[in-house]
C-alpha cells in the first residue's frame, strides 16, 4: 500500500513538473510573437512617413547593363533547335549607313548568279573598278590586272576590297547589280534597307548632304541581323571565305578580338559617314550561335573595343 502510495505521487509530481515546463514554454512562445509582431508594426510604422522610393524591404540585385559606344547594336542568340532570343539591342530600327557591310549582300548577288560567276572566272579590272577608294588592309587592284572570280571574292571578304566588289559587280553591269541587291532586300523583308552601290562607299561628291540617306547604302540592326542569318543558314560560304587566311596584314579586325568562341565569320566595315561597323558570327560549345552587330562607332579602333563589349557580356 505505502509502494502504490510512492508511486502515484511520484507520477502526479512528473506530471506536474511537465505542466508546468509546457506552461512557461508556450508563455515564452505566445511572448516571442508578440515582440516580433511589435517590431514588425513599427518597423510599417516608421516607414509610413517615408517617400514610396525609400520604402526598401528587399534589394533585388540588378541585372548588368551593356552600356555600348555605338549608335546601334544587336545581338542574337540561336540554340540547336532554333529557338532565337534578343539578348542585347540598342536603337535595332535606326536607320544608318553601313559601310562596307554593303559586301555581305555584294557576294550574296555574286554566289546566287553561278552562271555569270564561275570561281575559275577570270575578270579583267577596269580603269573605274581600279580607280575605287583604297582601303589601308590591301586588296588595291591595278587597270588591267586579271584576276579570279574567287580571288575578287577573298580581297571583298577578307580585306575588304573596292576594287573587287566594283569589278565583281561589272560583270553584269553596275546597274544591274545594285537592282540586284534591291530585290533581294525586298524578297528577304529587310524594307528597311537599300543599295546605291556594290561597295558600301559613301558618295565623295555627295558628303554635305548628311540628312538625305537615299544617297548611302543603309540598314538597320534588326535588317543586317535577318541578312546575316540568312546567309549563315543558305550561304555558310560566304563566312567561310570572310575568315579565310589574308593576303596582307589586316587592322582592326577579327584577330584583334579575344573571342572564347568558335568564330564562323562576319564583316567590318567603316566610312566617314557610317563609322566603325562589324558584324561578328559566333558559336559556343554547345552548338549554341550568335550573331552580333555594331553599327556607328566613331573610328575603326572602336568597333574592336565595343565588340568585345558584346562578346564579354554574352559570354557570361
Amino acid at each position: 500500500m505505502n509502494k502504490l502510495f510512492a508511486y502515484n505521487s511520484h507520477r502526479i509530481r512528473i506530471l506536474i513538473r511537465v505542466f508546468f515546463i509546457s506552461f512557461l514554454l508556450s508563455s515564452t512562445f505566445f511572448v516571442g510573437i508578440n515582440i516580433f509582431q511589435k517590431n514588425l508594426e513599427n518597423f510599417f510604422y516608421a516607414q509610413i512617413g517615408k517617400p514610396f522610393e525609400e520604402i526598401s524591404l528587399v534589394k533585388v540585385p540588378k541585372k548588368e547593363n551593356l552600356e555600348l559606344n555605338a549608335k546601334s547594336a544587336i545581338s542574337l542568340r540561336i540554340n540547336k533547335n532554333g529557338k532565337e532570343k534578343i539578348i542585347f539591342e540598342k536603337n535595332p530600327n535606326e536607320i544608318l549607313p553601313i559601310a562596307s557591310l554593303t559586301k555581305l549582300m555584294t557576294a550574296l548577288i555574286v554566289l546566287e548568279d553561278p552562271e555569270s560567276y564561275q570561281f575559275s572566272k577570270i575578270v579583267t579590272i577596269s580603269k573605274e573598278a581600279a580607280s575605287q577608294e583604297d582601303v589601308p588592309e590591301g586588296g588595291n587592284l591595278k587597270f588591267g590586272e586579271k584576276v579570279s572570280v574567287k580571288k575578287l571574292l577573298d580581297l571583298m571578304l577578307i580585306h575588304s576590297s573596292n576594287d573587287a566588289a566594283f569589278a565583281l559587280a561589272e560583270e553584269i553591269g553596275i546597274n544591274n547589280f545594285v537592282e540586284r541587291m534591291n530585290r533581294k532586300a525586298k524578297i528577304l523583308g529587310i524594307l528597311n534597307t537599300h543599295f546605291v552601290n556594290p561597295t558600301g562607299l559613301d558618295p565623295e561628291s555627295l558628303h554635305y548632304l548628311k540628312e538625305a540617306k537615299s544617297y548611302f547604302n543603309y540598314s538597320t540592326a534588326n535588317d543586317l541581323v535577318k541578312l546575316a542569318k540568312y546567309i549563315l543558314n543558305e550561304f555558310p560560304l560566304i563566312y567561310e571565305i570572310s575568315i579565310g587566311k589574308p593576303y596582307y596584314q589586316i587592322k582592326n579586325g577579327f584577330s584583334d578580338l579575344v573571342l572564347n568562341f568558335y568564330l564562323i565569320g562576319g564583316k567590318t566595315g567603316y566610312t566617314d559617314e557610317a563609322g566603325g561597323c562589324m558584324i561578328l558570327v559566333l558559336e559556343n560549345e554547345k552548338g549554341t550561335r550568335f550573331i552580333n552587330l555594331i553599327l556607328g562607332t566613331k573610328n575603326a579602333q572602336d568597333r574592336i573595343e565595343e565588340m568585345q563589349k558584346i562578346i564579354n557580356f554574352i559570354k557570361k
